[in-house]
């Protein structure tokens, strides 16, 4: 293989450290550096469909792909910051986390552990079925609607009622 095309084949994918970012279109797009100094603006950030994030902070890495071997039409990967990834997760979990440690797991054993510093809101048309053997809840609770109960209530002295 002849230099240039080996430098043209070299050139195809990079590491790049990003800058930037827009999230006002259709695309996400960012300022991207491909070699010290050397900066490509507006480039396209591809993100799996059903997933977007906007990462806060210059500095985080990903590999950038000069499309057809173009330099001027190059798409980002996803992005990734290793200095906030969210790491020891154990085989087989998923998560998802931001900036704030705010984060969301699916374990192995099939639990989902949710852990935030503000409020979790839930907001359906039609309603909220849990199906479980007992839900616990270690807070005060507060209602604005009615309840109905089929079972028996029974309060911390043991006094029951319908």
């Amino acid at each position: 293989m002849d230099k240039e095309t080996a430098d043209s084949v070299r050139g195809m994918a990079r590491r790049v450290t990003f800058k930037n970012v827009k999230d006002d279109g259709e695309t996400q797009t960012a300022s991207i550096e491909v070699a010290d100094g050397i900066w490509r603006d507006d480039v396209e950030i591809m993100q799996p469909y059903g997933f977007a994030s906007h990462v806060p902070e210059d500095g985080g890495l990903a590999l950038a792909f000069a499309v057809g071997g173009d330099q001027g039409d190059m798409v980002v990967m996803p992005i990734g910051n290793p200095s906030k990834r969210m790491g020891k997760l154990n085989p087989g979990e998923v998560g998802f986390y931001n900036e704030h440690g705010d984060k969301a797991i699916m374990t192995a054993g099939g639990a989902l552990d949710i852990k935030t510093g503000a409020t979790v809101n839930i907001v359906t048309d039609t309603g909220v079925n849990i199906t479980c053997t007992i839900v616990s809840i270690n807070a005060n609770l507060h209602v604005t609607g009615n309840i109905t109960c089929a079972g028996t209530i029974t309060d911390s002295d043991g006094n029951n009622g319908a």
